[in-house]
């Protein structure tokens, strides 16, 4: 989009230290929250969010973007995003056609791209910046039926297993009021979770007016 035809529009920028930010979610339409990093001269995002709302207040320098899952309100945007390198999982790329496929933990200056086991989506990446803050996307959440937050428990396992080996202590946590979770309290939920696995099921029912 040219700057004579970009529309302005009042999104939220807010600041977690001097080089990483973010671009708050929105509702209509939807569009998740959108990280932005500086590390050197490079700009980095992960996710892009979804519509001209959102779309208008990402950098409009060449960037290296890390999708976090191929849901629509996190990649809407990538077609009309300046990417330089785009990194994605393999689910991910059958949705957008491009970029280089992320499947083990990969380390690129400061940042690292890690994959998330989710009971939410397939092929979700987290992105860790500075061995301080790991942006996670929607990869915490899970599938929504019938009134129950509904987990894979061997998912949750693993997702456990993930969190304990990164080095950050803050979690940024997509469409979570103002993103920031602490690692300690994320954990405790998911063991909490994993707590109520039945034996006979790999399904773990959470009811939504109980969590």
């Amino acid at each position: 989009m040219s700057e004579g035809n970009k529309k302005t529009y009042n999104m939220s920028i807010i600041k977690i230290n001097d080089h990483i930010s973010y671009i708050e979610a929105s509702e209509n339409p939807l569009s998740a929250d959108i990280g932005v990093i500086k590390d050197g001269d490079k700009t980095w995002l992960y996710d892009v969010g979804n519509g001209e709302q959102s779309l208008s207040s990402i950098p409009e320098c060449k960037c290296n973007v890390v999708l976090s899952h191929f849901h629509a309100d996190h990649i809407g945007n990538i077609d009309n995003v300046n990417c330089d390198e785009l990194y994605v999982s393999k689910e991910t790329y059958k949705h957008v056609g491009k970029g280089t496929i992320i499947e083990s933990d990969t380390y690129i200056g400061n940042m690292h791209i890690f994959p998330i086991p989710s009971s939410h989506a397939k092929g979700c990446l987290g992105l860790e910046v500075d061995n301080t803050y790991a942006f996670f996307g929607d990869a915490l959440y899970s599938k929504v039926k019938d009134g129950y937050y509904i987990y894979n428990s061997q998912l949750v396992k693993a997702e456990i297993e993930v969190l304990e080996h990164l080095k950050s202590q803050y979690m940024l946590v997509s469409h979570y009021p103002r993103l920031l979770r602490k690692k300690e309290d994320v954990l405790a939920e998911l063991h909490d979770i994993y707590s109520n696995r039945d034996k006979n099921s790999f399904e773990i029912l959470v009811p939504i007016n109980k969590k």
